[in-house]
């Protein structure tokens, strides 16, 4: 079944753009144009306004957009139904993950699948949590591998599996007056702290395009503090490398815990944390080769790791 002109579609729609639709369709600028004007003319109708060098969708755009993703989705949903059920392991699975934790887990998890589905490819995109819930929206990806938190919960449009609950921990350098509150072995203890003993701190912090940095930003806005920035990363790696480095106080996940590195850790109250699942859009059919990937990932993250810096 051939839907390639729906797919040319919904891209330019996406892209807001014939050329960068043109580029990720591999298809060039004229046949796309010459496609988009010949529906057009079928419709007797103009499905985009070309306003400021940008595709922007008519009200029947719109609806033919809608349309066309959902006749995908059918499309889809029917030809791993039918794969499912009569027990053909060859496919594709795209799934989208971080590009730190979930690269790694993926890269511990894949030599076992593949053992098991060797002819099913995976098509993985890495992007930040955010980002990675509008690939889901705009169908640039099937399933995603993130975190959700009551700050920050899933868009209602899609869909979960709950994999790993984590908390969100505050590591001190050593050399901080504050980190002998601590307390010895705070790596298994992790005691509470008062946030408001580091008012006057200077901290490392996540950058604007993390769930991180939008959970701590509600964190301190509710505790009526506006914390000193010194540096920002989307890096967890680099967040936690520069506490490493004795140049401040800053927020990880708990998995990056170590007892070998030379921090205190604390959590906060009310406790930050979050839930790491697979999202993915309502009413996606899941194939048994993608729950497997969902039980090896699962796995991964309830097993000890250690975080290499």
């Amino acid at each position: 079944m051939d839907l390639k002109s729906l797919e040319n579609i919904i891209s330019i729609y996406d892209e807001e753009s014939i050329s960068k639709a043109a580029e990720k369709m591999y298809i060039t600028q004229s046949a796309l144009n010459q496609q988009l004007l010949k529906l057009e003319k079928e419709l007797g109708t103009a499905l985009f306004e070309r306003r400021y060098h940008k595709m922007i969708p008519t009200f029947s755009g719109r609806l033919y957009v809608s349309a066309a993703k959902k006749i995908l989705t059918i499309k889809n949903d029917t030809y791993k139904i039918i794969r499912d059920s009569a027990s053909n392991n060859v496919g594709e699975i795209s799934i989208a993950c971080t590009p730190e934790r979930g690269a790694s887990t993926f890269s511990d998890i894949y030599p076992q699948f593949h053992q098991e589905f060797p002819d099913f490819t995976i098509n993985l995109k890495c992007a930040r949590v955010p980002k990675m819930a509008q690939m889901l929206l705009h169908r640039e990806t099937e399933f995603a591998f993130l975190s959700y938190s009551k700050m920050m919960p899933l868009d209602p449009d899609l869909e979960r599996i709950d994999l790993s609950p984590e908390s969100v921990i505050l590591g001190v350098p050593n050399s901080h007056p504050m980190a002998e509150l601590a307390g010895p072995e705070s790596w298994k203890t992790l005691p509470y702290a008062d946030i408001s003993l580091f008012k006057d701190e200077t901290f490392i912090m996540p950058s604007q395009d993390t769930i991180l940095r939008r959970m701590l930003d509600v964190f301190f806005r509710e505790k009526h503090l506006h914390p000193k920035i010194l540096f920002e990363s989307s890096s967890s790696v680099t967040v936690l490398k520069m506490a490493i480095n004795q140049m401040g106080p800053a927020f990880f996940p708990q998995s990056y815990v170590n007892e070998k590195f030379p921090l205190a850790y604390f959590r906060v109250s009310p406790e930050l944390s979050w839930m790491r699942c697979v999202a993915y859009r309502k009413g996606t059919y899941i194939t048994a080769p993608e729950r497997r990937l969902f039980e090896l990932w699962k796995q991964v993250l309830n097993s000890p790791s250690v975080i290499m810096v």
